[in-house]
């Protein structure tokens, strides 16, 4: 039997050119591509998003065997390759760095007072996102049946009727366990809370009606939850993220926000949000207005917490510390640079909106800040703090270095207001990633540091600290400082983690007892009863009051 064998190096010759398909067929092939890119691939229909250019390409591949349109169609390919690369390059901030800076919007430098309310010893989120996924895994794991077919989706912290939630979707775990459950959904979603680790929720109905979650981002074909938008006809701008967030009545949404291009075919832009019903599929679309100042989102429920993705403005501050003198000013002399430090949490303001909380530290500079920006998380408001202090990776060591000897680690911190002080807090885990301690750091002396066991023990650690050794953060506490003179009606001391405190009232003040270490006053293991003194404070409106002086009249003449 002979056998013909192509010689080695021989070059294997295709010739495109010899593709050949009929009219009627190409055409037929690239409408079928066009309806496949449209329902699964979900293309934006807008030129200012560049991914319109490989889908033209991929769709008109088919019309490369009508020999008539080749030289077109070769013309075509080579524009779209010289947009695909000159765009994004006029729209740099090689050009335009001014754009990029002004992105964010106004900057305004805010009290931090008047920003975030003091700190509230029972809405303190102990809680971070991992612990909640691990609570609510639990509670899940309770129904052995359902566990096989669902998984959790991302956690997200919510206010629900003036305390903090996680909030946790119930999402099918596949394909099949999808197409067995489409009339059905998923039962429901958990609600654990951010400041009691023992208050945990299965919510399966709302109002007597039983949930079930259709629409997800684990759900196929109409049932997906971005295709249903799709479909309902939001083609023209892009969409971004699925936040999870129930109403005040607790039904369930999925938001999410829309967006356009800014700067040409560069720099995303809010331009408001979509409500998707998880169980019913109802849309309804709520406008950011645009006004002098930036966005008002008055049209925007109360209930929904965000509607700026993070890795929307996070970007944009960056640009606008990094662009303050330009693009060339970034790779020569760099001065005046500002850049977000690594990474950022959600804080709440005193009426109960969030923010994206992120320090600020000049560019070179490791471990200290030269303030911290707090973003509104729904119209992009953004405030900066001037206050020089440590970066919330220098804090997190900070409080590792108090507990060494337990090898605990830090979470990353959230920003209180400690009776206006800015103080970060944290919480202290084990390797099991069990929460065994908590801490407060001040941001402008991260020497000054309060451990315990419950948050109420690391509080008043902390503030025996502050007014023991003192800070750059005395001058911010001035104004609330309150001095009141009295008679000990009675005295007594406890021994905590190897320190002295000593619990005292005054006639002057009934039902109020006064803290205090020996380190503030070499006089107070000698006070007894019905010696007359003088203490300083802070009002906390609190009837345990660390003190932040002390001063004997009886003894001290």
């Amino acid at each position: 039997m002979n056998q013909q064998n192509t010689p080695r190096g021989a070059k294997l010759d295709i010739n495109i050119k010899a593709f050949r398909l009929k009219p009627w067929l190409a055409t037929s092939c690239s409408l079928v591509l066009v309806l496949y890119v449209l329902y699964f691939h979900l293309p934006v229909l807008n030129l200012k998003f560049l991914g319109w250019i490989p889908t033209l390409a991929f769709v008109l591949l088919p019309l490369w065997g009508m020999a008539k349109l080749r030289k077109a169609l070769m013309v075509l390919y080579a524009l779209m390759l010289v947009l695909l690369v000159v765009l994004p390059l006029v729209f740099s901030p090689l050009f335009v760095s001014s754009h990029y800076r002004n992105l964010i919007g106004d900057v305004q430098e805010s009290n931090f007072s008047e920003m975030v309310s003091p700190i509230d010893m029972s809405r303190v989120p102990i809680i971070d996102e991992y612990f909640a996924a691990s609570l609510a895994e639990k509670k899940l794991g309770e129904d052995f049946a359902l566990g096989s077919r669902v998984v959790l989706g991302i956690p997200t912290i919510q206010m629900v009727d003036g305390k903090l939630f996680w909030v946790v979707p119930l999402l099918h775990s596949g394909f099949f366990k999808w197409l067995a459950n489409t009339d059905n959904g998923t039962p429901g979603y958990i609600m654990v809370s951010a400041t009691n680790s023992q208050d945990i929720r299965f919510i399966r109905e709302v109002n007597g009606k039983a949930l079930n979650i259709k629409y997800q981002s684990n759900a196929y074909f109409n049932q997906d939850l971005k295709r249903h938008m799709y479909l309902s006809g939001i083609t023209g701008v892009a969409m971004a993220g699925d936040t999870f967030e129930i109403d005040d009545s607790g039904e369930p949404y999925w938001t999410i926000t829309l967006y356009s291009k800014k700067i040409g075919v560069r720099g995303n832009e809010a331009l408001g949000l979509v409500t998707v019903h998880a169980c019913t599929g109802d849309l309804n679309y709520y406008p950011l207005i645009k006004t002098e100042n930036g966005y008002s989102d008055e049209l925007i429920p109360d209930w929904v917490d965000r509607v700026q993705p993070s890795y929307f403005v996070m970007p944009q501050l960056n640009w606008w510390g990094k662009y303050v003198r330009g693009f060339w000013n970034t790779l020569f002399g760099k001065r005046d640079m500002l850049t977000t430090t690594a990474g950022y949490n959600i804080t709440y303001s005193a009426d109960n909106r969030s923010y994206f909380y992120t320090g600020m530290s000049s560019v070179g500079a490791d471990e200290g800040t030269v303030g911290f920006a707090l973003i509104n998380t729904r119209n992009k408001d953004t405030s900066l703090y001037l206050i020089s202090g440590a970066t919330e990776q220098a804090a997190m060591r900070s409080a590792e270095g108090k507990v060494q000897q337990f090898k605990y680690y830090a979470t990353f911190p959230i920003l209180v207001n400690m009776e206006n002080v800015p103080t970060y807090f944290m919480t202290l885990k084990d390797a099991a990633g069990l929460v065994k301690m908590y801490c407060f750091v001040s941001v402008s002396d991260f020497s000054l540091v309060g451990v315990g066991e419950t948050v109420k023990s690391a509080r008043e650690s902390y503030q025996m600290n502050l007014a023991t050794y003192g800070s750059s953060d005395s001058a911010l506490i001035k104004e609330k400082m309150n001095v009141s003179e009295g008679y000990i009606v009675r005295i007594a001391s406890d021994v905590k983690d190897g320190r002295s405190y000593y619990h005292f009232s005054l006639d002057s003040l009934p039902g109020t007892i006064f803290i205090a270490t020996s380190n503030l006053s070499s006089y107070l293991p000698l006070s007894g009863n019905g010696d007359r003194v003088s203490v300083q404070f802070i009002d906390t409106g609190s009837n345990h009051i660390n003190i932040n002086k002390f001063t004997n009249l009886s003894l001290e003449k």
